[in-house]
């Protein structure tokens, strides 16, 4: 009985641990591996080495494609720059030395250099003088810390050292008589001044000068041609020496000069030995005391205190079929395994930061109650936890783990729950589509329907948006397309609060908010903010201060902030406002978010919590950084929803999102992902592929008049979701504005004038982390002759010689020289101009699309509406919203759903006439003008840009698929009338289009 109890206890408290245990960045592990099968990196056959530069590259020594350097998106092939005769060789190692010279070992070509600065190619071959390798078959190579670089072989060691008079380097191997000239050489280690060589034959010790040597033996009774005593590999970790062979991995006791093997702990059945081809320490600090420990079957783990194998989940190996040969770790800690016949594998850190609220076992008989959305959250004032579904409210009480289900009186198959709030008095009050619903936090048996309010009002089926509870304990509610409604907890007395949204369809309460000795908020969807200092006085219109540019859609949420402050949410990120002093802060692209999107907030004292379209951002405060967070970190899906998060007084968080509802110790967070570095990745001049003239960290580039054009490539070196790294430059010389953040990767300049530039990149991981120094590229673009200073010299000596002839003809020819002179300033002023006029456009255009941004739209529309106004000619403004999209995105996924409005802006433009105008207004919504158009004209071309949507078919990977839109438009005189209100009527009409069916074009003539 004693025993059941504790196994009990026990699962009772991992499942607590499991739910709401934080999990920080560093506890890192690796559970899917998976092969690589893209175009270029997964044909490979063996991959012997994968070697990490300064630059966060990987470069891959393999016996298919020769060496490929990997960039976080593509593999770029380097054989052909190392042996120029198209040779196909198998490469064995790879390291870049300090003076950026590239050492590619081969198998059977010897050993190759190549300076990326010089751009000189070296061939070292074996041969029968000292300065020779001792074979072709270069296993390993390892540059030490007095400059040498050691070459293994397969019949002896060699070194490299660098002639300080000349710059080039010069091969020496050791005495014929040194037993390791006749050794194939496994593997090269330094600790302090030694130098540890593995051999088929032992371990040797060398000392600094290498005048002393020792050799260690793994079985000193079986000396002989055999592998007893193979060597394969030899690490240094906390001092000890390590190495693995083909009986196991062992440990050298210095003392004794024996080896100590590493065994699997007394408890295992596991008795055969294992294989080790490579050693390498885990890259995390928490983890510094693991070992990964690769061979012929697979990867192993090992505590390195304990000197014992670890057991990984249900095996103590992973991969077992696959001969690993090499280990390295990107920038984000992802595990690279290079393989022999099997090309490469890859495992991303497994980081679960998040977990799932609600326990699957408990209530199996639901259904997938974890993965469904939970649009609301809500913590009690005792600390209990209440989530919502579109069926039921679950409630977990304080210091407890089950839950329990409170299912809603059946009224219809949806009931969408807008938000929870418990009052003062102990009720809790769940505000809904089909009304008001309500239970004891006590003692919650059922949600019993409230309809009170509603009736005292005379109103009936109205949607409750919002909840909030005032100082003097009255119960506010926001009524869909009404205003607030005031209920009195203790008279019981309904009455309205406010009342100014009546007539304007669409419109809602989303919050209701206090912000301490300020007063409350009410946040509308189209009438705007309304603030009242007590709760005895009237709403009033809040002015927003000039710097908060109102969405054309209005603000999604608020919450409170700490010290006066005020958050709202927007489709154009989240904004801060410190209502004491007025100031303004936007958190947008700019300052890191993936997504502008922004729909839920919750602030604390030194960070505010983003929920986005493309999972949860971080930010803090004091450093105005962000952080983001997705499905890397546990997030069961990245479509947050409406202010559906809340925290405990512990720091508990809990987020709603369309998959289910997660918990975090927010409280208790510490992540701090490394700041990614900025690299070049890819160079073209005129078209040609000038990548390896580059150099790998000191880039300058030499150009003549005859190169027309420059493209530049590079990359974010972060690899953890590298599509979602941006980017931005500037070219200092011509501007020192930045560029917009994008994910685009290429920038391209065409007839740069002559001078001198600076090229700045920055960089954002998909964390969100900018990069600590930018990408320097310097340009440097050669004068014409004609503009040389010894040209100018000539003309003058010329000129003055032929004064002496005729004075006439000096005067003549000095005016012609000037009018030259004059032609050339203005050509290359007109060609900066246009390097200008192409940044500027490439601000007003969306990266995505093709078509004019947001931006570039309102920048336009004014000039258009002059003329109109002019011409006193009508125009007709245009929404059209893709129907259905956010559900495509969730069932194909955001690459297909971008393709897909790719295709889709193509059809927009090819319905494009002269003058009209037409760009991406923001997700899958874009926005047409259609000057000298009247109502009738307009609703004509919209109904045949929306038969040509239906009809289409946009293939994407070879997979068709259909879509439909729905149009609302607005046709009228040019009046003075804002970009906003032309908008909101056409909005108008495309909320009557798809509350009426979708897929088809409404006219906000026939909704007035």
């Amino acid at each position: 009985m004693r025993s059941l109890k504790a196994v009990v206890v026990i699962v009772i408290l991992w499942q607590c641990l499991i739910t709401f245990t934080n999990t920080t960045f560093a506890a890192t592990t690796y559970r899917d591996f998976q092969r690589l099968s893209d175009q270029t990196g997964g044909r490979q056959s063996s991959v012997y080495h994968i070697y990490r530069d300064t630059s966060d590259f990987l470069w891959l020594a393999t016996d298919t494609d020769g060496v490929l350097r990997y960039d976080g998106y593509d593999y770029l092939p380097w054989a052909n720059t190392l042996l120029p005769d198209g040779e196909r060789v198998s490469y064995s190692f790879l390291t870049v030395t300090d003076d950026e010279t590239l050492w590619a070992a081969t198998w059977g070509r010897g050993l190759v250099s190549w300076n990326a600065q010089t751009e000189v190619l070296t061939e070292f071959l074996s041969g029968a003088d000292g300065h020779a390798l001792h074979d072709d078959r270069v296993q390993t190579l390892y540059p030490d810390g007095q400059q040498r670089l050691w070459i293994g072989t397969l019949r002896g060691l060699n070194y490299a050292l660098k002639d300080a008079a000349t710059g080039q380097w010069q091969l020496s191997r050791l005495t014929a008589q040194h037993p390791l000239s006749q050794q194939r050489i496994w593997d090269v280690v330094e600790r302090g001044q030694e130098i540890w060589v593995a051999t088929s034959q032992g371990l040797f010790q060398l000392s600094a000068d290498l005048q002393e040597w020792q050799r260690f033996w793994i079985n000193p009774n079986s000396i002989g041609n055999n592998r007893v005593n193979e060597i394969r590999t030899v690490a240094v970790f906390e001092n000890e020496i390590w190495v693995g062979t083909d009986t196991g991995v062992y440990v050298l006791d210095e003392s004794s000069q024996a080896f100590e093997a590493v065994t699997f702990p007394t408890s295992s059945s596991r008795l055969s030995n294992v294989r080790s081809n490579v050693l390498i320490a885990h890259p995390d600090a928490a983890k510094a005391g693991k070992i990964w420990s690769g061979g012929a079957n697979g990867l192993y783990q090992i505590d390195r205190a304990q000197r014992q194998f670890v057991k990984l989940s249900e095996d103590w190996n992973v991969l077992p079929d696959v001969d690993v040969r090499t280990i390295a770790f990107d920038s984000n800690a992802s595990m690279w395994l290079g393989t022999r016949d099997q090309g490469i594998f890859r495992a991303h850190p497994s980081r679960q930061l998040f977990h799932p609220t609600l326990p699957a076992q408990q209530f199996a008989d639901k259904g997938d109650v974890v993965g469904r959305a939970v649009p609301a959250v809500h913590y009690d004032r005792t600390g209990g936890l209440w989530l919502a579904t579109t069926d039921a409210v679950f409630y977990q009480a304080p210091q407890q783990h089950d839950w329990q289900r409170l299912a809603f009186p059946f009224r219809q198959s949806v009931l969408p729950v807008e938000a929870m709030l418990d009052d003062s008095a102990g009720n809790l009050w769940v505000a809904t589509s089909n009304g008001l619903f309500r239970t004891n936090v006590s003692a919650p048996t059922e949600l019993e329907p409230f309809d009170y309010i509603h009736q005292q009002l005379g109103i009936e089926d109205v949607a409750v948006n919002a909840l909030y509870e005032s100082a003097d304990n009255k119960l506010l509610l926001g009524l869909w397309g009404l205003g607030v409604a005031s209920y009195d907890l203790v008279t019981q007395e309904v009455a309205w609060s406010f009342n100014g949204l009546q007539g304007l369809r669409g419109n809602q309460v989303y919050d209701i908010v206090a912000v301490e000795d300020v007063g409350e908020f009410i946040v509308t969807r189209y009438s705007g903010i309304y603030q009242r200092a007590t709760e005895h006085e009237q709403w009033r219109p809040y002015q927003l201060p000039s710097a908060v540019l109102q969405p054309s859609d209005g603000f999604t949420c608020a919450t409170e902030g700490m010290q006066r402050s005020l958050w709202l949410c927007s489709r154009e990120g989240a904004w801060r406002i410190d209502l004491g002093q007025g100031d303004v802060q936007r958190i947008g692209i700019e300052q890191g978010l993936l997504s502008e999107h922004v729909v839920g907030i919750h602030a604390t004292e030194t960070h505010a919590w983003l929920l986005t379209g493309l999972g949860v951002s971080r930010y803090d405060k004091q450093s105005a950084e962000l952080l983001n967070l997705g499905k890397g970190e546990g997030l069961p899906a990245e479509v947050m929803l409406r202010q559906a998060v809340a925290m405990n007084g512990n720091g508990q968080m809990t987020l709603g999102t369309v998959k289910g509802a997660v918990s975090f110790d927010a409280a208790a967070f510490n992540m701090q992902p490394q700041p990614p570095k900025v690299a070049l990745s890819r160079l073209w001049v005129n078209g040609e592929d000038k990548t390896t003239s580059a150099g790998f960290e000191q880039h300058r580039l030499e150009l003549d008049r005859r190169h027309r054009s420059l493209s530049i490539q590079y990359s974010v070196m972060d690899f953890h979701e590298a599509q979602r790294n941006r980017g931005r430059y500037r070219l200092l010389g011509v501007t020192d504005e930045w560029s917009e953040w994008s994910s685009s990767r290429d920038i391209a300049f065409a007839t740069l004038p002559a001078g001198d530039y600076v090229l700045e990149v920055q960089g954002r991981s998909s964390f969100g982390v900018l990069s600590a120094a930018p990408l320097t590229i310097n340009i440097s673009v050669a004068k014409a002759w004609w503009q040389t200073v010894w040209a100018w010299l000539a003309f003058i000596v010329l000129f003055g010689g032929l004064a002496f002839i005729a004075l006439k003809l000096r005067f003549r020819a000095l005016e012609s020289a000037n009018q030259k002179l004059d032609q050339e300033v203005r050509a290359r002023t007109k060609e900066l101009e246009a390097v200008n006029a192409q940044l500027r456009s490439l601000s007003e255009t969306d990266f995505l699309t093709g078509l004019l941004n947001r931006r570039g739209f309102m920048r336009r529309f004014p000039k258009v509406q002059a003329q109109m106004q002019r011409s006193q000619q009508q125009m007709c403004l245009v929404l059209m919203d893709v129907d259905y999209f956010k559900a495509f995105n969730d069932d194909y996924g955001h690459d297909v759903g971008d393709e897909v409005l790719r295709g889709l802006s193509r059809l927009i433009a090819d319905s494009l006439m002269k003058g009209d105008l037409a760009a991406r207004w923001g997700g899958e919504e874009f926005i047409v003008l259609l000057p000298s158009t009247n109502e009738s004209q307009g609703y004509q071309r919209c109904e045949q840009l929306r038969r040509a949507i239906e009809a289409a078919r946009i293939d994407v990977d070879g997979t068709s698929f259909k879509l439909t839109a729905t149009f609302g438009l607005v046709a009228a005189a040019a009046e003075n009338a804002s970009l906003t209100q032309w908008v909101k009527a056409a909005d108008e009409a495309l909320y009557q289009g798809k509350a009426s069916g979708r897929n088809k074009v409404v006219s906000a003539a026939t909704t007035s």
